[in-house]
């Protein structure tokens, strides 16, 4: 008895099986928000004090604008994690996982450069004061919630090369600033002393090619956790049994997940998923298949609202 009790305690349904994930995301993403805040208004600060130059000056370092975009998305990643937490899972609209998935090449493109290029360089400048929180802390805290949350989307080439998208547009502005224009004309200084190193397009073009393959990296390794969690839920649906209570709840969560398709009049039903958890859990598949048609419609109404 004392081992059915455990076992029915411990048991998940698709609707919380990664609850686990939410909670992180949670505490990765409000960590993200309160660094990236301290991180920015520390970085005017310091521009003021140490460049004797005008705050806004800050935001032409890239540190900045990622930074900005990692307080963007997960301020609305925490709220979708505080959702999955109360209703034991949720599915990201495809705009916010796009955002965060932007924000997320983004910093990580920032925090290979300085690990590569500027700790060598200048060390403080890397690591001194906020710059620590700025390259360092923010960086792995929103890797931590991108590849935690539960979003189940599959991110394409397409998608990699939108991840690179605001790189691109910092660097043509910045080669406009720099090179075009230049300091003595009214333009930028060149903060990152590029062109000390490298003609400026062959930098901007290697630059280019690094967000590439980050982008393309961090699609990889998400696309594989999120494969990964699927084999997993499968997986445990062969090694435990599930009565007709629970089977009903699987169904509606896997139609609540399956309303993201772009045609709502072609309704896909897998047949033989629900067919699985009929036999395992001695239930009619029609029932399931109601079940799975009401997690779909419900989702889709919400999807409507917005």
């Amino acid at each position: 008895m004392r081992d059915n009790r455990i076992f029915k305690k411990s048991h998940d349904y698709l609707t919380n099986f990664f609850r686990h994930y939410s909670i992180i995301a949670l505490c990765s993403g409000i960590g993200t928000l309160i660094f990236s805040f301290y991180g920015i208004i520390a970085g005017v600060i310091r521009t003021v004090e140490r460049m004797k130059a005008n705050g806004f000056f800050a935001f032409a370092f890239f540190t900045m604008i990622s930074n900005i975009l990692a307080a963007l998305s997960v301020s609305f990643i925490i709220l979708f994690a505080v959702e999955g937490i109360k209703k034991k899972r949720f599915v990201l609209p495809k705009w916010i996982a796009i955002l965060h998935y932007i924000s997320t090449t983004s910093i990580a493109v920032m925090f290979v450069f300085v690990l590569a290029f500027i700790s060598w360089a200048s060390p403080y400048d890397a690591f001194g004061d906020s710059n620590f929180v700025l390259h360092i802390c923010c960086p792995i805290l929103i890797l931590i919630s991108f590849f935690q949350i539960e979003n189940r989307y599959k991110y394409t080439i397409r998608d990699c090369f939108i991840g690179c998208i605001p790189l691109l547009i910092y660097v043509i502005v910045y080669y406009i600033e720099v090179v075009l224009i230049g300091e003595s004309n009214g333009g930028w200084k060149d903060i990152y002393r590029v062109q000390e190193y490298l003609p400026a397009i062959v930098a901007i073009i290697l630059l280019m090619i690094l967000g590439f393959v980050i982008s393309y990296l961090i699609a990889i390794i998400s696309n594989y956790l999120t494969k990964k969690r699927e084999n997993k839920m499968f997986n445990y649906w062969k090694k435990n049994d599930i009565d007709s209570v629970e089977a009903k709840i699987e169904a509606y969560g896997l139609g609540n997940a399956m309303s993201k398709i772009k045609d709502e009049n072609n309704i896909i039903i897998p047949i033989d998923i629900l067919d699985y958890l009929s036999k395992k859990s001695n239930i009619n598949t029609d029932e399931l298949i109601k079940s799975y048609i009401a997690g779909f419609i419900s989702c889709r109404k919400e999807m409507n609202k917005n």
